[in-house]
Formats: structure tokens, sequence, C-alpha cells
């Protein structure tokens, strides 16, 4: 308790055995101790009162040594931030309220190619580059006001007309009434690291650009052995020979449409399964002469649905079997009707094929397992490499799961 709050106390106590002595009246035995009470009391007041320039004497020294420790910590403190600051790796300064610097260290400054005077207020927006000065600026201003933490990359210019890319971070200052009184950031030279995210890119391109011309050369290749099979084939007089020529011709055209999906697409490993079937099954129809106005395509398929180059050509050697057999026995007679190729999909993982038609009806003794034809040979190899099953149901409907 401090002097003054003592004489207060004393006073009011003071001021309450007044109070009391003129309430009560007290009687005449009594009145002597009430005054003398009174007298101590007042005698008392006039103790802390006269003590006070003495009592402050005495504190005087204990005030000196706590304002002496105070400012001894705060010195300690603040050279243990002068010498982090100095030998930081990364640049740090701080700034008002208004975002305008008021400090930066020296990583800061050599990061910005900055003399001291230019890293202060707002001198270092004039080594922003161009390009990126306005985004920044205004970013870096709003969010200052705001005080909200902050984070941003651009390049800034160096004297001798070189780039360097900077990653800045900053965060809010706050007083002890939560009120904001500036900023404290970091600068991080990044420069190698865009570089080497550069030459990834660079890399990545030059890849893609292979990879592409991979698939090009490999469609051209089979479009060439398809074409000198399609060559061979006219030449036999054999229908039955002729017929395995063809089929043989047009399993490798649905390989080669894979690779030249995969080339024409900006995606090089996964195929658009929608796309893919829909330009096989135009080709079959091309291929096997069938009239539009006799035999119609109907493919329903979610276009989102993508799959890897080792299950396309799989699922395009199989649709291609399913429609062929559809195409040349469904509609032998030249009559009218549909081809439906449907895709469901039951889970992450499994999807379910389906192609039907509404031609002519299998035969009851049909059994896909007792089928020796090499084409549904080739469909139940094909479905075990992709660890699916084949369903078949006499109204002409194949599923491949």
């Amino acid at each position: 308790m401090n002097q003054e709050a003592l004489a207060q106390q004393v006073k009011l106590i003071q001021d309450q055995l007044q109070e009391l002595q003129r309430a009560i009246a007290p009687p005449p035995l009594v009145k002597p101790v009430f005054e003398r009470l009174l007298s101590h009391v007042q005698q008392l007041e006039k103790i802390v009162k006269d003590s006070a320039p003495q009592l402050q004497l005495d504190l005087k020294p204990q005030t000196s040594n706590l304002t002496a420790d105070a400012e001894q910590i705060l010195r300690a403190s603040e050279e243990k931030w002068r010498a982090l600051s100095v030998c930081s790796p990364v640049g740090i300064f701080t700034c008002d309220v208004r975002g305008r610097v008021n400090y930066t260290n020296p990583r800061c400054r050599e990061i910005g190619g900055l003399t001291l005077e230019e890293s202060l207020g707002e001198g270092f927006a004039e080594f922003i580059h161009p390009s990126d000065r306005d985004r920044v600026l205004s970013a870096w201003f709003s969010i200052a006001e705001s005080g909200q933490q902050h984070a941003d990359e651009f390049r800034v210019l160096q004297p001798d007309g070189s780039l360097r890319w900077v990653k800045m971070r900053t965060a809010p200052i706050l007083s002890d009434l939560n009120e904001l009184i500036g900023h404290t950031g970091t600068v991080e030279d990044i420069t190698k690291q865009k570089q080497a995210e550069e030459q990834i890119k660079g890399s990545l391109k030059e890849k893609e650009a292979l990879l592409k011309e991979i698939h090009h050369r490999v469609k051209n290749n089979l479009q060439i052995i398809s074409s000198l099979i399609y060559l061979q084939a006219q030449r036999i007089d054999d229908p039955h020979v002729r017929q395995i020529f063809e089929d043989s011709q047009s399993r490798i055209s649905s390989m080669a449409l894979v690779h030249d999906s995969l080339y024409r697409s900006d995606n090089l490993t996964m195929i658009n399964l929608s796309e893919y079937i829909q330009t096989l099954a135009t080709s079959l129809f091309y291929t096997y002469r069938i009239q539009s106005d006799l035999v119609q395509l109907r493919v329903d398929i979610d276009p989102e649905v993508l799959v890897s180059l080792e299950t396309a050509i799989p699922c395009g050697l199989i649709l291609n079997e399913l429609m062929t057999n559809a195409l040349k026995h469904g509609f032998a007679d030249g009559r009218q009707g549909e081809i439906a190729v449907l895709l469901e999909t039951e889970s992450q993982t499994k999807i379910c094929l389906i192609v039907e038609n509404d031609g002519s009806n299998l035969p009851d003794a049909f059994e896909l397992q007792t089928i020796r034809s090499m084409g549904l040979r080739l469909v139940h190899a094909l479905v075990n490499q992709l660890q699916g099953t084949l369903d078949l149901d006499r109204t002409t409907k194949l599923a491949l799961k």
C-alpha cells in the first residue's frame, strides 16, 4: 500500500469517529476515552503526512534500481533482436499500420539490392518488377490496413538489371489492448527454386512432346500394318481366309485408335472412354459399310470416365469383337435396328460395359464357354486380363464387368 492510500484511510477513520461523536453524545466516563482515540488518529494522520518526504527518499533508490533493471532488460532484448536480425539468413522488416517500412535488416536490403534509405518508407516499390508492381502493392496496402497475415511471391529488379524472385510473409503486431500498431515480415530469395520449377516444366514439356511423338509413330506404324493387311486381303480369293485378314485389320485399327486418342489429347496417360468408343464404333460402321439409315448407333457413356492405356486397349479390342459380331451376324439379312453401347459405373473401381442390339437372336445352343472362334477366344483372354466377367443373355446383350 502506498503512502497516499494510507493517508486517505487514516483521514476516513478520523471523519467516522467525529461523526460518531456527534451522533451518540458519549457519556462523561466514555468521552475522555473517545477524545483520546480521536487524538491518536489525528497524530497518526500527522505522522503519515510528515513521513511522506522521507518515504519518498527511502523508495527512491528502489525505484531507481527497478528502472535501471528494466532499462537493462530492454537493452538486452533489443541487442538480442538486433543480433538475430543481422545474422538472419532471411530478410526481416517492420512497418507501421499504413504499410510504410521503418526497419530492414541487412539481408532484406541485400535480397532487394537496396540501400538503407531506399528500403524505408515506400521506396522499395520502385524495385518491384513493373509487371508485378500494381498487384503486389494493391494486395499489400489492403492487407496492411486490415491487420491480417499476408504472403506473396513476386520479382524484384537488381541494380545490375537482373531479376530475383522473392517470397514475402507478414504478420500484424498488436498492442496489449489488442490494437494494431504495425507489421513485421520476412523476405526470402526463392530465385533458385523458381529456376528449378521452370526447368522441371521445360523438361516435362519435352517429355510430353516426346511421348506424343511416340504415340503418333505407333499409330502410324499400326495403320501401315493395317493397310498392308487390307491390301493383302484384297488379293485373296478364299472368302474365309479373306475374312481372317479383315478381322485382323480391324483389331489392329482399334489399337491404333487408342494411340491416336492419346496423341490428340492433353492427357497423355488417360483415355476418355466415351470419345474412344464413339470413334471406334463409327469406324466399324464405315469398315463394314453399314448404312446409317438401316442400323443406328447409340452410345450412352459418362463423358467424364477416363481409363489408362492398359485398360483402354483391351476394352477397345473387346468392343471391336462384340460390335463386329453384331454387325456381321445380327443384321446380316439387311434388317433395320440399333446397336447400343452403354457404360454403367458400379463403383469407383468397377464399371460395366454393355453391348446390345435388336437384330437376330442368338441360337439356343450358343454358349460362350464352348465357342472356339478366334474372336471370342480373344475376348475371354482380354476379360481375364482385365480381371472382369462376361455375361450374356438371349436378347443379344453382352455385359463386360
